[in-house]
């Protein structure tokens, strides 16, 4: 490399010239680097070209550069402290978005617990008036009530007026005879609701009243004896009256039973008028001594009967209004359930008032006091009339659900869904048909019944079904929509699975199982179908009806349910036509127990309405439990009709160890009974997809007995653009599978769920066990604490639609746990276990206290 550095003239390096040359290339770097750093403030910062200063003159070699770079350095420090305080700001800007927002959900919040305790101050003061006002009416009805009764008594009193008259004297001639004469007719006085026939008993109660009253008591007793033959007549005149209104009732003579009832409040009022007459101090004081207690006895009944009869003809007006009614079903009927029941409402409401004041004196009757003959039928009274008193209670406080369910506050569509229980599913059985009701104002508009497959055909939206639905379908629909136990849950689905159909949205939803219509054919008894060469009867309702849907419909019609929307209105017309009391009442009970067993479940959307529903243990949900809680589902998958010859018992053993800690072993037997039957559907294998229901972080210690399968998805459902459903695809994320035993665990309805399938043939019987132990502990504080009381409760569940499976409990504690109160009384007590043997046709409740020694 040649050096090109200037040089003098002797040949050596010019140094002058050479520091000449490299301060103008200095001199030229820095204005190039300085243009640069000009374009790119300029550009960076948008500065302007005359910002930028220019000192050339006090340029010196590389102390420039540095300056620059100091003030770029300074810029860029700058910037990123702007660049924070942006940020500060940002936040404390977003923190105090926040926390305003935060301030005025919690002013909204206040306001809202100040609208409600208003709202519900209001409530309390409308319903406060309201049964001050219902109250005012009943005694203003009762009133009315008596005034009539009284006022055609006294049409007949006229005419009785000179007979008494009569009596009175051959009384009074009757008085003259001697002493002697006097005990005689005492002591052979008949026996009666009154008095005795033992002369010894009359001279006990005769002293003892003269010693209580004075001498005065004896004409007291003198009179007693003197309207005892009267009472006695006219009230058992009262009492016959009472039957033959019953008697016409039953009869359909309305007119009579109304004249009987009126007779028999007649009779009971003259009677007790006479028993008035022998002295409230007599009547009262009674009370307290043997034989002559007979009296107030005797006045309690006369009173009864009287607040009975009042009670019965009130209720004779709604057998009567109900009589005229006629198959709402039928084509042109204008028949309005609401106003039968808004009038019958004030019936029954007024024989409520009556019936609680004839408890009152039935109450006060010495059971001694009456003949033997009559004992029995008191006897029967007494129990028979606090069921009539909760009856009448529990229409009047359910009154506003039935009024709404009518139609009362505005037209509703109510989507019925018919379950069968012989194909398990977790709400009551597969749905195989469905129906729609249109109701307004207590008018039927219009009713129909249909098979299920028909709307679910309309069905355009592709939903993923639960997996093990993936089993025997591609898509969830509304005939699989019942797949939560918790009947509000899968009865929202239902609702959402029909809208998506194109069918109208409804405003609540109904279900039944076969059960019902087979009790209501108990009532009507066998009803012929020519149409399908079939007399169906409780009997034969189940297979014969099964045989049509399955097998012997009509193919081209292809409508196998249709049997079922031809036999319902038969089966309501037959009740309705029949006006027969016994015939309502039994129908009335085929409800009421269809409601407690859960063969029949009321799901409103309206959330008053569904409170009320679900208080009265109607709606079908997953209770909620203090301990412990047990619930067995069984859903039949591809286990054709099995479930109708399968025997299930039940058996839970608890142990509480000395620690506290509770653990169960729950066995779950099933039993096939089919395999010869004459139909194909009993003789398959039950498969069965078995979920179990227990405290919410109960811990899995063992399962025997369980089929270990998972069945993979026939379609690619991402692919294919499937949506999910938000529940189902909580309940299976959120699922873990038990690597030992194949067990599905997860948490629903605020339960823990222990998930498999389980299988069983014909003539078999198979057993599922599962061990676990429960979240919590009995005395959990320590052994020297002050804590010596603590209880264990279980709640247990039957599976709405199922026939009541069997069930056996057994609680083993400590010797060191004393029982102190036990629920049921019936579970027996074997050394340090109780034990209970019942079943599961409805809810059970049971639970133990004890005190640690």
């Amino acid at each position: 490399m040649f050096d090109v550095r200037p040089v003098d003239k002797t040949g050596n390096l010019d140094w002058e010239k050479i520091g000449e040359v490299e301060k103008a290339a200095s001199m030229k770097e820095f204005v190039q680097e300085y243009n640069a750093e000009r374009e790119y403030f300029e550009q960076s910062y948008d500065v302007s070209e005359r910002d930028i200063p220019v000192r050339f003159e006090a340029y010196e070699s590389g102390q420039e550069k540095r300056r620059i770079e100091e003030e770029i350095r300074k810029r860029e420090e700058l910037e990123m402290r702007i660049y924070a305080l942006e940020e500060e700001l940002e936040r404390r800007s977003q923190a105090e978005i926040s926390a305003q927002r935060e301030q005025e959900t919690l002013v909204w919040e206040q306001e809202q617990e100040v609208l409600a305790a208003e709202q519900a101050f209001l409530a309390e003061e409308e319903e406060r008036l309201n049964e001050k006002i219902r109250s005012e009416s009943e005694k203003r009805e009762r009133k009315q009530q008596e005034r009539y009764l009284k006022a055609q008594r006294k049409q007949e009193q006229l005419a009785e007026k000179l007979r008494r008259k009569n009596e009175k004297a051959a009384a009074k001639r009757s008085a003259r005879l001697g002493r002697y004469g006097f005990w005689e007719t005492l002591s052979s006085a008949g026996d009666g609701i009154l008095y005795d026939n033992k002369k010894a008993a009359w001279t006990f109660a005769i002293v003892a009243v003269f010693v209580l009253t004075g001498i005065g008591g004896v004409s007291f007793a003198y009179k007693g004896l003197l309207v005892k033959g009267k009472v006695l007549g006219v009230s058992q005149e009262g009492y016959e009256s009472l039957n033959s209104a019953i008697s016409d009732i039953s009869k359909q003579d309305f007119n009579g039973s109304s004249k009987n009832f009126i007779q028999a409040f007649e009779s009971f009022s003259e009677a007790s008028e006479e028993m008035d007459g022998m002295g409230a101090l007599l009547t009262e004081g009674s009370r307290f001594f043997p034989y002559i207690s007979k009296i107030s006895s005797g006045k309690n009944i006369l009173e009864a009967g009287k607040h009975l009869s009042i009670a019965g003809n009130a209720m004779n007006g709604v057998v009567e209004s109900f009589s005229a009614l006629k198959n709402p079903l039928t084509e042109g009927n204008e028949t309005s359930f609401l106003e039968l029941f808004r009038e019958s409402e004030k019936s029954v409401r007024l024989a409520h008032g009556e019936l609680e004041l004839a408890r009152g004196n039935i109450e006060k009757v010495k059971i001694d006091d009456l003949p033997e003959e009559m004992r029995d039928k008191f006897l029967l009274l007494r129990q028979q009339l606090p069921r009539a008193i909760e009856l009448s209670d529990a229409f009047l406080k359910n009154s506003h659900i039935f009024s709404d369910l009518l139609g009362g506050n505005g037209p509703r569509k109510y989507l019925f869904l018919f379950q069968n229980n012989n194909e398990m599913r977790a709400t009551g059985g597969f749905i195989g048909s469905y129906g729609l009701l249109d109701i307004s104002n207590g008018r039927v508009k219009n009713f129909f019944i249909d098979g299920i497959f028909n709307p679910d055909g309309q069905l355009k939206e592709k939903i993923v079904p639960p997996k093990p639905i993936q089993k025997i379908s591609a898509a969830w629909s509304l005939h699989d929509s019942n797949w939560f136990p918790d009947f509000p849950t899968s009865a929202k689905e239902a609702v959402v699975f029909y809208e998506k159909t194109g069918g109208p949205t409804a405003d609540g939803v109904i279900t039944f199982t076969p059960v019902v219509l087979q009790k209501l054919l108990e009532i009507t008894g066998p009803i012929e179908m020519p149409e399908y060469d079939v007399v169906l009867d409780s009997g034969n309702f189940v297979e014969k009806t099964q045989y049509e849907v399955e097998e012997d419909f009509d193919k081209e019609e292809n409508n196998p349910k249709k049997i079922l929307s031809d036999l319902a209105p038969m089966v309501l017309d037959r009740i309705v036509n029949s006006k027969d009391l016994d015939t309502i009442l039994r129908t009335a009970q085929v409800f009421v127990e269809g409601l407690g067993e859960k063969h029949i479940l009321i799901y409103s959307q309206n959330a008053e309405l569904q409170r009320a529903i679900s208080q009265r243990g109607w709606s079908g949900e997953v209770l909620e439990a203090k301990k412990d809680y047990l619930s067995v589902i069984n859903t039949n998958i591809n286990g054709y009709k099995t479930d109708g010859v399968v025997e299930e018992k039940i058996s839970q053993r608890t142990q509480i160890k000395e620690d506290g800690s509770v653990v169960n072993k729950v066995s779950i037997t099933r039993k096939h009974n089919g395999g010869n039957t004459d139909y194909e559907w009993w003789n398959k294998v039950n498969a069965n997809y078995m979920r179990v229901y227990v405290p919410k972080g109960s811990k899995l210690l063992s399962v025997e007995g369980q089929t270990r399968e998972f069945n993979e998805p026939p379609l690619d459902y991402d692919g294919l653009g499937f949506k999910r459903n938000g529940l189902v695809e909580k309940e299976e994320d959120g699922m873990v599978v038990d690597e030992e035993t194949g067990t599905r665990i997860y948490e629903e309805s605020g339960k823990t769920v222990f998930a498999n399938w389980t299988y069983v043939s014909p003539q078999e019987t198979m057993t599922i066990t599962y061990e676990y132990e429960l979240p919590f502990k009995l005395f959990p504080m320590s052994f020297n604490s002050n804590e010596r009381i603590d209880s264990y409760s279980l709640v247990v569940q039957k599976q709405s639609g199922s026939m009541g499976s069997g069930f056996e409990f057994e609680l083993t504690h400590p010797w060191s746990y004393e029982v102190k109160w036990q629920f049921p009384q019936e579970a027996s007590k074997e050394g340090n276990s109780l034990k209970l043997d019942t079943d599961l046709k409805n809810d059970k409740f049971m639970a133990v206290a004890f005190e640690r020694i």
